[in-house]
């Protein structure tokens, strides 16, 4: 019976910061699947990440932003097909081959994607002054630091599988 005590005891103890964790994680998730508004035109988080990408990476295929954005390929499939119908993006194929599809902005695209980096400069600019105002240089740069190792880590056991 102590043992079950000694668990309990520990699993309090830990579930403090897991849970901080936790909520964050549930509270961002929310954040990014939420519509943001470009210019009366809306998008989620991983919708314009994924047309600034292609802006930025002109010629990128399905298959290498799934494996960027950790997503399955229908998943990024999906968000492709509405950036297409909207008019952001445009699959070309090289030589005919209708397999090897490869993403570029349009000129529609190309400006939305500009007023996105514009708005995630001012949003982490704001962010970053908040949370530095609240701790210091040092600890975001440590909470930075500790986030890479964290997914590190994720990333690793996700392809152990």
């Amino acid at each position: 019976m102590d043992h079950l005590l000694d668990i309990n005891e520990a699993y309090h103890k830990l579930s403090v910061r897991a849970d901080m964790l936790y909520e964050f994680v549930m509270m961002y998730h929310n954040y990014i699947y939420n519509r943001h508004s470009y210019e009366k035109e809306q998008f989620n988080m991983l919708e314009i990440h994924i047309l600034s990408y292609i802006d930025d990476s002109p010629g990128v295929t399905s298959t290498e932003l799934a494996k960027i954005w950790h997503k399955s390929k229908s998943a990024i499939s999906q968000v492709i097909k509405k950036l297409i119908d909207r008019e952001y993006i445009e699959k070309r194929y090289k030589d005919g081959n209708e397999k090897s599809a490869f993403l570029y902005v349009t000129e529609r695209g190309r400006h939305i994607s500009s007023i996105h980096k514009a708005y995630d400069v001012a949003d982490i600019t704001q962010t970053t002054a908040y949370l530095i105002e609240q701790c210091s240089a040092e600890d975001l740069d440590a909470f930075y630091r500790i986030l890479g190792k964290y997914n590190e880590l994720l990333k690793s056991e996700l392809e152990q599988g």
